[in-house]
């Protein structure tokens, strides 16, 4: 029975051997790299090396103001000096600079990971999704190049929201309508309750009485207060006919 138990063990050893990769840690001459210790400093760190130069490059995704940890990347030197300079890239601020949206708080830098043939990926996973009134978190990878350049933003679990829907709006103008000011506040009012932006609904409008006239149409606006301040600002038309047939054959 005891012997049934080392080869057991033995056998477990071996196992551990194939799966395992050793290597040993200098503790004797460490190389110390420093940084703001409040941004988590040190939480990702990655090898990296361009143009001959060897760095370190730490991720610090709670870095910034208490209100707005965007996070960022620090690039560390790698030389014979035992305590190594670190400077900020400022990637917080270039790498997403084509998102718009939701980069509060989105931590940066939480994961570095090298990419084929060159180049890394810094990602902010707390980036979120907006769908109407919700927040998904899906995350957000910048593809930066080994000259710490940013070059695309990759959202692989992004999708198109359910809410998306283009409107247009056909508008009876003619004198039939008194008085326009309750149209207008009707307009803003319904306006006003759409989530309206470049990913998710565009509304257009076009009034008619005698004649039939896009007002604006979709992606004029990309926000919910442009397109409500421009519906007060649409006038009455007039007429003495009311196309409305016309008018819905023109919108569609």
């Amino acid at each position: 029975m005891e012997l049934r138990k080392y080869l057991l063990c033995l056998e477990f050893i071996l196992l551990l051997k194939e799966l395992c990769q050793c290597f040993n840690i200098d503790v004797k001459h460490p190389r110390i790299f420093t940084g703001p210790e409040d941004a988590l400093f040190g939480f990702s760190v990655l090898q990296h090396e361009a143009d001959g130069e060897k760095s370190m490059l730490v991720g610090a995704p709670w870095d910034g103001p208490p209100n707005n940890r965007k996070g960022d990347v620090y690039k560390c030197s790698v030389g014979r000096e035992k305590n190594s300079s670190c400077n900020k890239v400022n990637l917080g601020e270039t790498a997403l600079q084509n998102v718009s949206k939701n980069l509060r708080n989105s931590h940066l830098g939480m994961t570095l990971t090298p990419t084929s043939p060159d180049g890394f990926l810094a990602c902010a996973p707390l980036w979120s999704q907006e769908c109407g009134t919700s927040m998904f978190s899906t995350g957000i990878c910048a593809s930066v190049s080994d000259d710490l350049e940013p070059r695309e933003t990759i959202a692989p679990t992004a999708q198109r929201c359910s809410t998306y829907m283009d409107i247009v709006i056909v508008l009876d103008g003619s004198n039939s309508i008194y008085p326009w000011y309750e149209v207008q506040n009707f307009l803003s009012n319904i306006l006003s309750k759409f989530h309206i932006s470049s990913d998710q609904m565009q509304v257009g409008i076009l009034q008619y009485g005698e004649v039939a006239i896009h007002e604006w149409s979709l992606k004029d606006y990309q926000t919910t207060q442009e397109v409500v301040e421009a519906a007060k600002n649409i006038s009455r038309q007039e007429g003495r006919e009311t196309r409305t047939a016309y008018a819905i054959e023109t919108a569609w």
